[in-house]
């Protein structure tokens, strides 16, 4: 979603819009699929009316929406090992770092305290953390943790990311949406192991899927779906693996993949 569908003004194009609701009008599905938490996917769901599939925090979550959200189903969710966040937490104090640590825990997105990190992605999202001290048994059975977000200077990323390397046994992976947002999750997570569970779920073969992305987090789905493609201002190592490369996110780059790429007019 951000930077491949949505603008850098955090805007659906008209011309986008138009080419979505074209594809799915013609019998195509649609699915949304993003690092973001499902609150922070909703208005852009309202907005697109595509469909009620929606793959959440990088493939950790798939959701089955409807109009009543007391019916959204679950179709999918893999939580991360007891102990990650305490070790995050750990690396974040011994290191001197200042990083922004975001726990999200099926719909919930917690944080500690606000800061500038926090309120730009509410900014981005619409959504709003929850503030308040992080309970101990959160990573549990009890409140398992889907997805954690660590903003900050990429040169405290790239910190942390060499930190975490010395902890396999917590089975994680970790991979930068932009370079200053370290996506962090279970290593059996990805966007396209999730695609895999929605082609299974309707019924479609993985060939005849399509996925668009910029980040390194795209990079599975991209390599591995039917037909991957990057838009013009993805990550280098994104538009290296992709079957074609498209315009920007801010000159309707999906908008001429579907246009191009899945024979509907």
């Amino acid at each position: 979603m951000d930077n491949t569908l949505i603008t850098s003004n955090n805007e659906i194009s008209p011309g986008v819009n138009a080419a979505i609701k074209n594809y799915v009008q013609n019998g195509g599905i649609f699915v949304l699929a993003s690092a973001r938490p499902p609150l922070g996917m909703r208005d852009l769901v309202e907005q697109l009316d595509c469909g009620a599939l929606i793959i959440c925090l990088n493939g950790a979550l798939i959701l089955q929406s409807s109009s009543d959200d007391a019916q959204t189903r679950t179709l999918f969710e893999q939580s991360m090992e007891p102990n990650v966040l305490t070790t995050i937490l750990t690396i974040n104090q011994s290191q001197h770092l200042s990083l922004s640590i975001n726990v999200f825990a099926r719909q919930k997105w917690l944080v500690q305290k606000s800061d500038y990190w926090v309120q730009q992605e509410e900014d981005i999202t619409g959504a709003k953390a929850t503030i308040a001290p992080f309970e101990q048994q959160l990573g549990t059975a009890q409140q398992p943790i889907h997805k954690i977000l660590c903003m900050g200077q990429p040169e405290e990323i790239s910190i942390l990311e060499q930190q975490l390397e010395k902890f396999p046994q917590l089975h994680l992976s970790y991979q930068r949406s932009k370079p200053t947002y370290l996506e962090i999750v279970d290593a059996s997570v990805s966007k396209m192991k999730a695609i895999e569970k929605v082609a299974e779920f309707t019924k479609t073969s993985l060939s005849q899927t399509m996925a668009i992305g910029d980040g390194e987090n795209d990079l599975p789905m991209i390599k591995d779906t039917g037909i991957g493609i990057a838009v013009a201002n993805s990550f280098p190592k994104v538009k290296a693996v992709a079957d074609h490369v498209v315009s920007s996110n801010n000159d309707d780059g999906v908008a001429e993949a579907l246009r191009k790429y899945t024979n509907m007019d």
